[in-house]
């Protein structure tokens, strides 16, 4: 049900003085049904004995209705073979697995999407005819391969090699480059300029970045990243619209953008709950830097000591830690470099207006610290 389901369950339905027949007869106006298959459903579904013998002949009825188009009834094999405890009648129809319990958590998206109708493959849509003039001419051309592009996501790969397989950039700030034909942003080391984070994401000519990374794909849900990644080390809640799930994995960061609402444009194809921006980046990648003041914000907000405040420095100017902004929505300019040396971050607070600046230096450019959050004032909105 936390997951929008409502559902009839004799356990929850049922009550001293209840009708099982009529509820039972419910099964014909249920949008779907799961049934769960066991050893002894089996033997009582077969012999028409009690209950499930009548919820049986209920369900036979109306699939031999359907026999070709059934989606209503989800069958479900929770113990024992397939020969042991799926009804007869019901052994033609595919089944989900979910005996594993190690695996329970990604079967039930399975079955989850089974229940909206959300398959993870669609059928596509029939396109035009091609023109096969264009068909031709864009085959003699050179073509990039999926796995060149994945060769980026080892990092430590230069210019060079990014120019060769993505082309050139759309967008060249020097460190960073944009790439619209592919939904790509590559970040460069600003010491050695080879490729230390990749952003994935929707860029302003329309293109999202369609592979995966790690397994996470844009688009995707939670659930399913938790299926393959389990729990984030740590959460950014910088407004009412965006979760930050923050990864440390083999010494680098993966950082995953999530709508947990909906904004006030919708300017997004991407449902609630599901995956709209994907960073991966060495520790001391400016791409790690807005993560990293998400959670040293969120552990301020909580009271708690903050892994990447640098120890042994009064690293508050001007600001005090309990002030009540800290709880409020804010804005975040992505990181830019610092004259004499680190990064900084410029975070605004929407309600009070304030602005502080956090200061990153990364030491032995392995690793960042937030060395100095400083407040700037406030916004002035006559400007």
């Amino acid at each position: 049900m936390a997951d929008g389901v409502d559902l009839f369950f004799d356990r929850f339905d049922l009550q001293i003085g209840s009708n099982n027949t009529y509820f039972m007869e419910k099964i014909d106006s249920a949008q779907k049904v799961i049934l769960i298959m066991t050893k002894d459903y089996k033997i009582k579904a077969d012999n028409r004995k009690n209950g499930i013998g009548y919820e049986y002949q209920i369900i036979s009825s109306i699939i031999s209705k359907s026999i070709s188009s059934n989606r209503k009834f989800l069958p479900i094999l929770r113990n024992g073979s397939p020969e042991e405890s799926i009804p007869t009648f019901l052994q033609s129809f595919l089944f989900l697995d979910m005996r594993n319990n190690n695996t329970f958590e990604k079967d039930y998206i399975t079955l989850l999407r089974s229940i909206y109708e959300e398959p993870e493959f669609k059928k596509p849509q029939i396109g035009k005819k091609p023109d096969f003039v264009k068909l031709s001419k864009a085959a003699d051309k050179k073509t990039i391969k999926s796995t060149d592009i994945g060769e980026l996501f080892k990092l430590g790969r230069d210019k060079k090699f990014v120019h060769k397989n993505l082309g050139e950039p759309q967008y060249d700030y020097g460190l960073i480059e944009s790439f619209w034909s592919h939904g790509i942003q590559i970040y460069y080391n600003r010491h050695s300029e080879n490729v230390d984070g990749v952003l994935l994401k929707r860029l302003p000519s329309g293109v999202t970045y369609e592979g995966n990374l790690l397994g996470v794909s844009l688009g995707s849900s939670f659930a399913e990243v938790k299926s393959i990644l389990g729990n984030p080390i740590n959460w950014g809640l910088p407004d009412a619209y965006t979760s930050f799930a923050f990864y440390h994995i083999d010494k680098r960061y993966l950082t995953l953008a999530i709508w947990r609402n909906k904004p006030d444009k919708d300017d997004s194809d991407f449902k609630i709950g599901s995956i709209y921006g994907i960073a991966y980046c060495e520790e001391c990648s400016a791409l790690s830097c807005e993560p990293i003041v998400a959670i040293t914000i969120e552990d301020i907000r909580a009271g708690r000591n903050s892994k990447f405040l640098e120890k042994g420095l009064e690293t508050f100017h001007n600001v005090d830690p309990n002030a009540s902004f800290f709880h409020e929505p804010y804005d975040m300019v992505p990181a830019q470099f610092g004259i004499f040396g680190g990064y900084f971050v410029t975070v605004a607070f929407r309600e009070s207006k304030t602005i502080l600046v956090f200061w990153l230096y990364d030491l032995g450019w392995q690793s960042f610290v937030v060395r100095m959050i400083a407040n700037r004032g406030m916004i002035n909105e006559n400007k």
